[in-house]
């Protein structure tokens, strides 16, 4: 599994709106997540549910994954195997800190498949770990900002 956290000086629901804003991403970053949208233009990232489809465009891989969760503490969803070998499920992660003011956010991917043991963070997940890093950074001063 690979994770990284940040802590925020917003609370989670700011936190949960900059987020899914996918719209305005390109304000404040634009170095990995190029897309993430409802298969279903009727829907927002907000309104998804278990099962709804969101397209996504990570640092030029493009494909369609389910969503397993979208909750005010977690957006999760699960990508598609790749020939059948790898798999991710990934999940934003949006606790409130201790005193309630601000958020603690991780971000997750849990993969499967016969060579997920290539993606151990001491492997090739140090790269995603470092994307992963970069997002929650931008996210920070975006949601930070906006106070």
């Amino acid at each position: 599994m690979i994770e990284t956290q940040i802590e925020i000086a917003a609370p989670p629901s700011r936190v949960r709106a900059v987020l899914l804003d996918s719209a305005k991403y390109p304000e404040w970053h634009t170095s990995i997540i190029h897309l993430l949208e409802p298969e279903d233009n009727t829907k927002t990232l907000a309104t998804l549910q278990q099962g709804d489809v969101v397209r996504c465009d990570i640092e030029g891989m493009k494909f369609d994954a389910k969503i397993t969760e979208n909750s005010e503490r977690l957006l999760q969803w699960q990508g598609p195997p790749v020939f059948g070998l790898i798999a991710g499920l990934h999940g934003f992660h949006m606790e409130p800190t201790q005193d309630g003011s601000g958020t603690v956010f991780r971000q997750t991917e849990v993969f499967t498949g016969p060579i997920s043991f290539l993606m151990r963070p001491s492997l090739l997940g140090r790269r995603v770990m470092g994307q992963f890093g970069r997002f929650n950074a931008d996210l920070k001063r975006r949601a930070e900002e906006l106070e």
